[in-house]
């Protein structure tokens, strides 16, 4: 297989989904720091090394996984990762702080695809990534498996009984994936998956490493897992403001510092 493509290279701003880097492309992030920006622009990654592309550019085509709650927005709810989480999309809660909003940029890149479908929505021309119901005119594919929560969920001490059931949410998603045509073309290599906390989908990471993943950093992760050749280093969503002063025209080349965050933890590790 060879390596993503520049478009797919893309899955990131509005629905905080990338650009899939080349393997000389160096990417940036910047997510937004309230809720209220969530819709809005929650994730805006560009090659380092290239220019903007020109306004009128289309957005890319995101296909988003229809996974059941318990993916995802089932363990935000208050009364357990069981609950059905049936109705409309949930807001963050705003007890929800702590390393939980930390490592949230799963659930910001999940809500902006909420209204973001099909292209042909108001707006959609302004955003970098629209959802597309149709997975054959998809360009990338987003899993929207909330690893990093699964984790705080489910076992945070890594010894409890509880991380079972994290673990058995990463042998049905993968079992999900492998299933599906487009994850066996590609074999994932145009697929999103959040893995923002460091030990977010830890039993079975090792069979999404041609996947595009979402990072805090590389202190965890081997090489043959996660780089900046392919993977998207995203900030803590509590500790980075969104910039918001860039030059509309051409709003890449008003950037000229890259920044990496690393947030108000202190690691044990740190990936040289």
């Amino acid at each position: 297989m060879g390596a993503p493509s520049s478009r797919a290279v893309a899955l990131g701003a509005a629905f905080l989904l990338l650009l899939v880097a080349l393997p000389s492309t160096f990417l940036y992030l910047t997510s937004a720091a309230t809720p209220a920006a969530s819709r809005a622009a929650l994730l805006n990654l560009k090659p380092f090394s290239a220019r903007c592309p020109p306004a009128a550019a289309p957005p890319l085509r995101v296909f988003m996984y229809d996974l059941p709650p318990r993916f995802h927005v089932a363990m935000m709810a208050a009364d357990g990762p069981n609950a059905t989480a049936a109705g409309p999309f949930p807001a963050w809660p705003p007890s929800a702080g702590g390393i939980r909003r930390q490592h949230s940029v799963e659930y910001w890149m999940m809500a902006s695809l909420q209204d973001g479908g099909g292209g042909g929505g108001a707006g959609s021309e302004r955003r970098e990534a629209v959802r597309v119901r149709d997975p054959d005119a998809a360009e990338a594919f987003f899993v929207p498996f909330f690893s990093s929560l699964s984790f705080n969920v489910h076992g945070r001490n890594m010894t409890d009984p509880d991380t079972e059931a994290d673990r058995l949410l990463q042998v049905e998603l993968m079992d999900i994936l492998w299933k599906s045509k487009y994850w066996q073309r590609s074999a994932g290599r145009d697929h999103v998956i959040p893995m923002h906390h460091p030990n977010a989908f830890r039993f079975l990471r090792n069979m999404v490493n041609a996947s595009i993943l979402i990072v805090a950093d590389f202190g965890r992760y081997t090489k043959e897992l996660a780089s900046l050749r392919k993977d998207v280093v995203a900030p803590y969503v509590h500790v980075v403001g969104s910039f918001i002063d860039d030059d509309p025209p051409d709003p890449f080349e008003a950037r000229h510092t890259l920044l990496f965050f690393r947030g108000r933890t202190v690691r044990k590790d740190v990936w040289n």
